[in-house]
């Protein structure tokens, strides 16, 4: 079975801003001197942001799943194996290419 997943450009591009902001405000949360309110609105605002963009991408459908249909062990045979073909000289006489075929006449 072959699962194929599409995703948008701008999902991408959600998720990596998702990532630079959020590695930002966790070195701020680190090394500078913050409040636990300030603490805490940041990690509720990088919160917000992952759980709006993940119902964002669902509603939008940003991201499909897609399940290829698998190709069947016999397939039918094409149009073209039952058509045989055979090249003009097929239809001359050898030596003084004489025609097997009736004459259009």
């Amino acid at each position: 079975m072959h699962i194929h997943l599409r995703i948008h450009h701008w999902v991408l591009w959600w998720f990596w801003l998702g990532v630079v902001v959020g590695g930002i405000a966790i070195l701020n949360i680190l090394f500078r001197n913050l409040t636990r309110e300030q603490e805490m609105f940041l990690l509720l605002v990088g919160g917000a942001n992952w759980i709006l963009g993940g119902v964002i991408c669902y509603a939008i459908e940003g991201v499909k799943v897609v399940r290829l249909p698998e190709e069947p062990q016999n397939p039918a045979p094409q149009l073209s194996e039952f058509r045989e073909w055979h090249a003009a000289s097929d239809f001359l006489l050898p030596g003084n290419r004489k025609s097997i075929l009736p004459p259009r006449y």
